[in-house]
């Protein structure tokens, strides 16, 4: 019987989406989410073969697995592991599928790891591949087309990991019309969107359901681009989630700062149980986001937006990027000043990183302005540009100096209140005490830190008695602020003094 042994490898560093700090704080393996690659591959396999999956940031990779095949996928945050696993597999003398976002966007960086490449989207390859793979007669290298997204089989979550990941994941769409310089995903995926029928989203959420899931990330580029086809899906989603409250599910995806002009479709999203979307808000440097084709985010009053956004009852996950052509050193407290303008607990600030096959990347290196890029993978503060307006000490060190202001606990706490304070109402949750459990290992902790950060789980649990509907939501920003501690303590970049309200820049 064939076999396949897919592995999505361990991140290289912990990061902002990372749930690292559980482990490290509570005891507690998990995932903040379950991959979807592993599953939606596992799906084309043939019934004939024996398919086993396994996440490693959850479980150790088995090195005597029996399996003819060891599939690898993952993200550029993945490749040095992803690396590690094939060498250690072709030792023991296995073949090695390399595929997935890295893959695809930079094949020449795992092609001498691979004995198979598979580059693009599987759906359209996947039966010539496996019917290679059986017979014993395979290529090198397949390549995916931008198929049809709603007519493969449903994933296979019945061999994912159970237990482990908070929340699932969804795919409704691919491709985003948008041309940001910086961003890889139109290279790999396409300008023109292609989405599921709402049908066949329900049909992977009650899956979902059935495992017990009760968080599920829809993992688009731009859930909310095509407005149509975004009020089809929410209004069948409205009706579908319509469920007590331990029942529901609570979504979150990703949007443009463009939606807060849309009253109709955020009322949609939360009654249909979104409760957080991610924004790239970048900079509030306008040249910035201009050179960078940032159009959605020009002559806009993000301040505003971001506060409307609030006030409909979501909370947003502000994606900010230090680094653009056009910054000079002022940036750095321009960026402060502009996050904790706004009612945003939740941002990932991180230097602008040139990814493989992005007209940003072509542009920098006709310049000669890129560096080794193995560090902006393995560090927060990692980038493989070269700034034009500043030295690269001291990009390094604003960035810290921001990271330090951002996830100070008392600044943190404002941004929190100023969130609470003006957002909307969702539907009653089940009462249950804010500290309990994983919430209550993490604040022993946290509170070893100094009296803000003992001030902050004050105000958290009053907030959560005060608004008993915002229980999840609250859980989701207390998590992600130990996680950023975490990351920044285990980095060394955390600054006891740095994080003072009155410590400027310079």
């Amino acid at each position: 019987m064939p076999s396949l042994y897919l592995i999505n490898p361990a991140e290289s560093v912990p990061g902002y989406f990372g749930l690292e700090v559980l482990e490290a704080w509570a005891g507690i393996r998990a995932v903040g989410m379950a991959d979807l690659a592993m599953p939606t591959v596992a799906a084309f396999a043939p019934a004939d073969w024996a398919v086993r999956l396994c996440d490693e940031r959850v479980e150790p990779v088995d090195f005597d697995a029996s399996a003819e095949f060891i599939g690898l996928t993952g993200k550029i945050t993945q490749r040095e592991r992803l690396r590690e696993l094939a060498t250690e597999f072709q030792r023991r003398g296995r073949k090695i599928i390399i595929g997935g976002s890295y893959a695809s966007l930079s094949p020449e960086e795992v092609r001498t790891y691979a004995d198979i490449l598979v580059i693009g989207e599987i759906e359209e390859i996947a039966a010539e591949l496996f019917a290679d793979l059986s017979s014993g007669r395979y290529k090198p290298e397949y390549r995916g087309t931008k198929p049809d997204i709603g007519a493969g089989p449903l994933p296979r979550w019945d061999l994912y990991p159970p237990g482990h990941a908070m929340t699932a994941q969804v795919q409704t769409s691919r491709g985003c019309p948008f041309e940001c310089e910086f961003c890889d995903v139109i290279q790999y995926l396409g300008r023109k969107q292609r989405w599921k029928e709402p049908e066949r989203v329900i049909e992977e959420l009650n899956l979902l359901h059935g495992y017990g899931y009760r968080s599920v990330f829809f993992a688009d580029d731009n859930l909310t681009v095509m407005r149509r086809r975004t009020r089809s899906l929410l209004e069948a989603l409205a009706c579908w989630n319509d469920r007590p409250a331990g029942d529901r599910m609570a979504f979150s995806t990703q949007v443009s700062i463009d939606i807060a002009r849309d009253a109709d479709i955020l009322n949609l999203l939360r009654e249909s149980g979104f409760a957080m979307t991610f924004i790239g808000i970048e900079t509030p440097n306008e040249e910035s986001l201009s050179l960078a084709g940032k159009r959605q985010n020009l002559n806009a009053d993000m301040i505003g937006r971001i506060r409307t956004i609030a006030e409909h009852g979501i909370l947003a996950f502000g994606g900010i990027v230090v680094g653009f052509d056009q910054d000079g050193p002022d940036i750095f407290e321009r960026q402060a000043a502009f996050i904790q303008a706004m009612p945003l607990p939740l941002v990932s600030p991180g230097l602008l990183v040139a990814p493989d096959a992005t007209p940003l990347h072509a542009r920098l290196a006709a310049a000669g302005r890129l560096i080794d890029g193995r560090q902006s993978a393995a560090s927060v503060v990692g980038t493989n540009i070269r700034p034009l307006l500043m030295s690269d000490e001291t990009l390094r060190n604003g960035m810290i100096w921001l990271l330090n202001r951002v996830f100070s606990a008392e600044l943190f706490a404002e941004r929190v209140a100023a969130f609470v304070d003006i957002c909307g109402e969702h539907r009653p949750q089940e009462r249950m005490p804010f500290f309990s459990g994983m919430n209550a290992a993490l604040a022993r902790r946290l509170a070893r830190s100094g009296r803000p950060e003992y001030a902050l789980i004050r105000m958290l649990d009053k907030a959560a008695h005060a608004r008993p509907d915002l229980l999840s939501i609250l859980t989701t920003i207390f998590v992600y602020y130990c996680q950023a501690r975490f990351m920044l303590e285990r980095e060394g970049i955390w600054d006891e003094t740095t994080r003072r309200r009155d410590r400027p820049l310079i």
